[in-house]
Order: structure tokens, then C-alpha cells, then sequence
């Protein structure tokens, strides 16, 4: 989906990106009011929405090679990238993989470094992931579903995007781009801590960070909003503005050389405790003893 002003069908042009599961519709708010000034391209990535659903790699490295592929297709040169939730990762790639190609990266609601991930550990992670890809693998194909399955919001495709994907190289990307970084967190989000926004702004000195009282899902219940700040934020990187890395505050780059510290690691809470119990359980079916050793360093580390 692409949309553009009328009065300006060459304006700058924004890509949203959204999370896993989701799909276009995800900016189904936010669309009309960046598309006022901006031209707003919006993709079905690869297995979600209307895209084809069985591809070979649903990593988020992929996907950003799908954008790039599709960047090219329509002849545009340099965009603004957002990154909702899991798309927080196929910005970040896509940045890594062509950093000229990316006028600015909005990390909105976006997962990140892998130590705010789950259990923090991707070896831990890749494992209740595959416990979840098993289940739901096996409701899909070993039980009477009259399709429902086939279609499901939280499917194959989306498991299989999270077990596929490899958050442990997202610090690096984090560490190194040079660009304007805006980013977008809601202090109540249930999904991806508020520690995870404040650890990339950590790392990211040139980063403006906004935290809203808003959960996770600020972009389906406060679009108009949300794109009011994105508008902001590319207008300034557009008149050259915007910080760089180049020229950040000196003491925020000086605090980027520090090590990360694990007490900053969120207590889990609420709906996601609730959906770990879940995974570890199904884990159990995987792995017991991969299971035990999780939850012992969840508890050791006092999360």
C-alpha cells in the first residue's frame, strides 16, 4: 500500500513496519495523518497479511531484505524507517544492510537488545520459541480445524518469525548508526519494557527518547497522536536538525561505553508472566532439563 500528499506525490518517504503478529492494517490510524506530508509506504511483510504465507526465512534480517527488495522495485533511494514491535528488528537490519538507504530510524514499541527479550538469553528463548513453533505446528497439521488455524492471528508464520529471528547482533546495529534514532515507548507497555527503550536510548546517545503513559498497543488506540510525533521528529531530520551521533551529548556518548547492567532487567509481570508460564510448560515437552535451567535463572536473577 502506498498513499502520497496529492499537492506533492515526490515528498519524502515513510516505511512502516509492523510487528509479529500483525500486519498493514496495524497503521490503519496513523497512515492518514503522515500522509499529508509524507509519502507512507505500507507493506504486508512476507508470511502476514495478505503477503504469501510459506517462505523460506521468516528472520527478520529477511524481511529487511524483502523492504530492500521492495525499496527497489519502486525506485526509492532513502527512507524513513519505522519499526513497530518485532519490526524494531527488520528496521534495525535494514539499516545494518544498506545504512545510506535509511534517512532515520522510529523505533516505536520496539524489542531490540536481547537481554530485555524473555529470559534475556537467546539459547533460552530459541528453545521455548520452538516449543511454541511445535505447538502450534501441531494444531495446524495434526488436528480437525476446518481452517481456522491456516489464518490464525497467532499461527505458524508468527512463530515461526520469532524462533527464525536473532536479537543478540541488534546491540551492535544499535551501537554503531550514525543517524537520527527517535523512539517511542509507553511507560505501561506489557509486552516490551520500558527498560528496553531506555537501554537502546543508552546506547544510542544521538536517540530522542519519548515515553508516553500508553501501553504496547499505543498505535491502534492513539494513531493520530503517535503520527503527530513521527511528523515532528522527520521534519527535523529533514531540515537537518536532527541529532547524529556526531554531534550527541558528550556525556551520553561517554555512557555508551559502559557495560550493560543487569539490574536493569524488569521484573515480569501481568500477562507476559502469564505467557511465559505457558512456554516454559510447553518447553517441558522439548527439553525438561533446558526448562529447569530457565526458570532457575529467572528467579536468580530475580525476575
Amino acid at each position: 500500500e502506498r498513499e502520497c500528499p496529492a499537492a506533492d506525490p515526490q515528498a519524502p518517504v515513510v516505511v512502516l513496519l509492523h510487528g509479529s503478529p500483525g500486519g498493514k492494517r496495524d497503521f490503519a490510524t496513523v497512515v492518514p495523518e503522515l500522509a499529508k506530508r509524507y509519502c507512507v509506504i505500507v507493506p504486508d511483510l512476507p508470511g502476514f497479511g495478505d503477503s504469501k504465507r510459506e517462505i523460506p526465512d521468516y528472520s527478520f534480517r529477511a524481511h529487511a531484505r524483502y523492504v530492500l527488495e521492495l525499496l527497489d522495485a519502486e525506485r526509492i533511494d532513502d527512507a524513513h524507517i519505522v519499526g513497530f514491535s518485532m519490526g524494531g528488528g527488520v528496521a534495525l537490519s535494514l539499516a545494518d544492510l544498506t545504512p545510506r538507504r535509511v534517512r532515520s530510524i522510529t523505533m516505536l514499541s520496539a524489542i531490540g537488545v536481547q537481554e530485555m527479550e524473555l529470559l534475556g538469553d537467546e539459547t533460552l528463548n530459541h528453545a521455548l520459541h520452538g516449543a511454541q513453533l511445535a505447538g502450534l505446528w501441531g494444531l495446524r497439521e495434526l488436528t480437525p480445524h476446518f481452517g481456522w488455524m491456516d489464518d490464525a492471528v497467532l499461527g505458524v508464520p508468527y512463530a515461526r518469525n520469532f524462533y527464525a529471528s536473532d536479537q543478540r547482533p541488534l546491540r551492535a546495529i544499535l551501537s554503531r548508526w550514525p543517524g537520527p534514532m527517535l523512539i517511542v515507548h509507553g511507560r505501561h507497555d506489557p509486552l516490551v519494557p520500558i527498560q528496553a527503550a531506555e537501554e537502546h536510548a543508552r546506547i544510542v546517545p544521538q536517540a530522542e527518547l519519548v515515553v508516553t503513559e500508553k501501553s504496547h498497543f499505543m498505535v491502534f488506540m492513539d494513531g493520530p497522536k503517535v503520527a503527530a510525533t513521527l511528523v515532528a521528529f522527520f521534519e527535523r531530520v529533514d531540515r537537518g536538525e536532527a541529532t547524529v551521533r556526531g554531534n550527541a551529548d558528550p556525556a551520553r556518548v561517554a555512557a555508551t561505553a559502559e557495560p550493560f547492567d543487569p539490574r536493569a532487567l524488569p521484573r515480569i509481570s501481568g500477562l507476559p508472566w502469564l505467557l511465559l508460564l505457558l512456554l516454559l510448560a510447553l518447553a517441558t515437552f522439548v527439553g525438561e532439563d533446558l526448562s529447569c535451567i530457565g526458570a532457575g535463572l529467572l528467579v536468580t536473577t530475580g525476575r
